[in-house]
Protein backbone atom coordinates (compact mmCIF):
# COMPACT_ATOMS: atom_id res chain seq x y z
CA UNK A 1 0.00 0.00 0.00
CA UNK A 2 1.93 3.12 -1.50
CA UNK A 3 0.04 6.18 0.40
CA UNK A 4 0.15 9.76 -1.27
CA UNK A 5 -0.02 12.66 0.97
CA UNK A 6 -2.87 14.82 -0.92
CA UNK A 7 -3.45 17.39 1.90
CA UNK A 8 -2.18 18.70 4.81
CA UNK A 9 -3.91 21.10 7.02
CA UNK A 10 -0.90 23.43 9.43
CA UNK A 11 -3.09 25.60 11.62
CA UNK A 12 -1.40 27.59 14.99
CA UNK A 13 -2.85 26.29 18.24
CA UNK A 14 -4.33 23.10 16.52
CA UNK A 15 -3.49 19.67 16.12
CA UNK A 16 -2.37 19.23 12.35
CA UNK A 17 -3.04 16.52 10.02
CA UNK A 18 -2.42 14.74 6.85
CA UNK A 19 -5.06 13.14 4.01
CA UNK A 20 -3.29 9.82 2.00
CA UNK A 21 -4.56 8.70 -0.40
CA UNK A 22 -4.10 5.04 -1.92
CA UNK A 23 -3.91 5.93 -5.46
CA UNK A 24 -4.71 1.15 -6.20
CA UNK A 25 -7.37 1.62 -3.77
CA UNK A 26 -8.54 4.92 -3.38
CA UNK A 27 -9.02 4.40 0.34
CA UNK A 28 -8.34 7.38 1.70
CA UNK A 29 -5.98 8.11 4.93
CA UNK A 30 -5.89 10.75 7.81
CA UNK A 31 -2.86 10.73 10.28
CA UNK A 32 -2.44 13.85 12.47
CA UNK A 33 1.06 15.15 13.30
CA UNK A 34 2.77 14.45 16.29
CA UNK A 35 2.87 17.23 18.49
CA UNK A 36 6.68 17.48 20.52
CA UNK A 37 6.60 18.61 23.78
CA UNK A 38 8.26 22.40 24.78
CA UNK A 39 10.51 20.57 26.90
CA UNK A 40 11.64 18.53 23.78
CA UNK A 41 12.52 21.57 21.83
CA UNK A 42 14.58 23.62 24.56
CA UNK A 43 17.02 20.79 25.68
CA UNK A 44 17.26 20.26 21.54
CA UNK A 45 17.79 23.81 21.09
CA UNK A 46 20.38 24.41 24.27
CA UNK A 47 22.23 21.08 23.71
CA UNK A 48 23.14 22.38 20.05
CA UNK A 49 24.15 25.94 21.23
CA UNK A 50 26.29 23.59 23.39
CA UNK A 51 27.72 21.34 20.74
CA UNK A 52 28.47 24.21 18.07
CA UNK A 53 30.26 26.36 20.93
CA UNK A 54 32.99 23.66 21.40
CA UNK A 55 33.06 23.19 17.35
CA UNK A 56 34.17 26.65 17.22
CA UNK A 57 36.97 26.19 19.34
CA UNK A 58 38.06 23.03 17.39
CA UNK A 59 40.10 23.87 14.37
CA UNK A 60 41.11 20.51 12.33
CA UNK A 61 42.75 20.64 9.37
CA UNK A 62 42.50 16.92 7.70
CA UNK A 63 43.37 15.51 4.34
CA UNK A 64 41.83 15.25 1.31
CA UNK A 65 40.75 12.02 1.81
CA UNK A 66 39.77 12.21 5.18
CA UNK A 67 37.30 15.15 4.03
CA UNK A 68 36.21 13.06 1.36
CA UNK A 69 35.34 9.92 4.31
CA UNK A 70 33.33 13.06 6.24
CA UNK A 71 31.32 13.88 3.49
CA UNK A 72 30.21 10.19 2.87
CA UNK A 73 29.96 9.65 6.42
CA UNK A 74 27.38 12.50 6.70
CA UNK A 75 25.35 11.85 3.71
CA UNK A 76 25.08 7.98 4.50
CA UNK A 77 24.17 9.45 8.41
CA UNK A 78 21.99 12.05 7.25
CA UNK A 79 19.74 9.99 4.57
CA UNK A 80 19.80 7.27 7.45
CA UNK A 81 18.78 10.09 10.50
CA UNK A 82 16.12 11.81 7.71
CA UNK A 83 14.44 8.61 7.05
CA UNK A 84 14.36 7.44 10.82
CA UNK A 85 13.16 11.10 11.63
CA UNK A 86 9.97 11.06 9.25
CA UNK A 87 8.42 7.73 10.57
CA UNK A 88 9.33 8.37 13.95
CA UNK A 89 8.37 11.71 14.36
CA UNK A 90 5.78 12.61 11.67
CA UNK A 91 2.70 11.08 12.32
CA UNK A 92 0.70 9.24 14.87
CA UNK A 93 -1.80 6.18 14.15
CA UNK A 94 -3.05 6.73 10.32
CA UNK A 95 -6.88 5.60 10.15
CA UNK A 96 -8.67 5.06 7.34
CA UNK A 97 -11.08 7.64 7.14
CA UNK A 98 -14.38 7.89 3.84
CA UNK A 99 -14.88 10.93 1.44
CA UNK A 100 -16.52 11.18 -1.84
CA UNK A 101 -14.46 11.43 -5.18
CA UNK A 102 -15.37 14.87 -5.14
CA UNK A 103 -13.60 15.69 -1.66
CA UNK A 104 -11.12 14.24 -2.72
CA UNK A 105 -10.71 16.00 -5.66
CA UNK A 106 -11.12 19.13 -3.76
CA UNK A 107 -8.58 18.17 -1.35
CA UNK A 108 -5.88 17.59 -4.09
CA UNK A 109 -6.61 21.02 -5.59
CA UNK A 110 -6.33 22.37 -2.44
CA UNK A 111 -3.32 20.49 -1.35
CA UNK A 112 -1.30 21.57 -4.24
CA UNK A 113 -0.58 24.86 -2.61
CA UNK A 114 1.46 23.10 -0.17
CA UNK A 115 2.64 20.81 -2.29
CA UNK A 116 4.45 23.88 -4.31
CA UNK A 117 5.71 25.06 -0.68
CA UNK A 118 7.30 21.64 0.20
CA UNK A 119 8.96 21.38 -2.93
CA UNK A 120 10.79 24.71 -2.41
CA UNK A 121 11.88 23.48 1.08
CA UNK A 122 13.55 20.38 -0.73
CA UNK A 123 15.11 22.42 -3.08
CA UNK A 124 16.48 24.55 -0.86
CA UNK A 125 17.49 23.03 1.45
CA UNK A 126 19.07 20.52 -1.14
CA UNK A 127 21.11 23.59 -2.25
CA UNK A 128 22.41 24.45 0.89
CA UNK A 129 23.08 21.20 1.17
CA UNK A 130 25.93 21.33 -1.47
CA UNK A 131 26.66 24.81 -1.06
CA UNK A 132 27.94 24.16 2.65
CA UNK A 133 29.91 20.47 1.47
CA UNK A 134 31.36 22.79 -0.99
CA UNK A 135 32.32 25.19 1.54
CA UNK A 136 33.82 22.66 3.66
CA UNK A 137 35.90 21.45 0.84
CA UNK A 138 37.20 24.48 0.79
CA UNK A 139 37.70 25.57 4.81
CA UNK A 140 37.98 22.36 6.42
CA UNK A 141 35.22 23.55 9.29
CA UNK A 142 33.36 21.30 11.07
CA UNK A 143 30.55 23.65 11.90
CA UNK A 144 29.78 23.57 7.85
CA UNK A 145 29.66 19.64 8.01
CA UNK A 146 27.51 19.62 10.85
CA UNK A 147 24.72 22.37 9.33
CA UNK A 148 25.37 20.65 5.80
CA UNK A 149 23.93 17.56 7.79
CA UNK A 150 20.50 19.31 8.92
CA UNK A 151 20.51 20.39 5.78
CA UNK A 152 20.57 16.78 4.44
CA UNK A 153 18.51 15.59 6.90
CA UNK A 154 15.57 18.03 6.53
CA UNK A 155 15.53 17.50 2.54
CA UNK A 156 15.40 13.60 3.39
CA UNK A 157 12.19 14.43 5.47
CA UNK A 158 10.84 16.81 3.00
CA UNK A 159 11.83 13.80 -0.05
CA UNK A 160 9.67 11.08 1.68
CA UNK A 161 6.36 13.74 1.31
CA UNK A 162 7.15 14.29 -2.37
CA UNK A 163 6.84 10.60 -3.83
CA UNK A 164 6.54 10.61 -7.58
CA UNK A 165 3.22 9.11 -7.20
CA UNK A 166 1.98 13.28 -6.09
CA UNK A 167 3.63 14.49 -8.58
CA UNK A 168 1.20 12.72 -11.16
CA UNK A 169 -1.65 13.25 -9.25
CA UNK A 170 -1.22 16.95 -9.46
CA UNK A 171 -0.25 16.70 -13.13
CA UNK A 172 -3.06 14.60 -13.75
CA UNK A 173 -5.60 17.05 -11.87
CA UNK A 174 -4.32 20.13 -13.90
CA UNK A 175 -5.09 18.50 -16.77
Amino acid sequence: MKLVPIYTEIVKDRQNHTIFLDENTRFTYKAYHKEPSQRFYWIGFFSFLFFMREMQQLNLSFSNTVNIGLIIAVIVLGLICGKYFYKKFTYEEIKEIYLTESMIEDYVEEGERVFKLELWIAAICLISFLFLIILFIFTSSFVLLIFSYLALVFFKVYLYRLPKERFRLYKRSNN
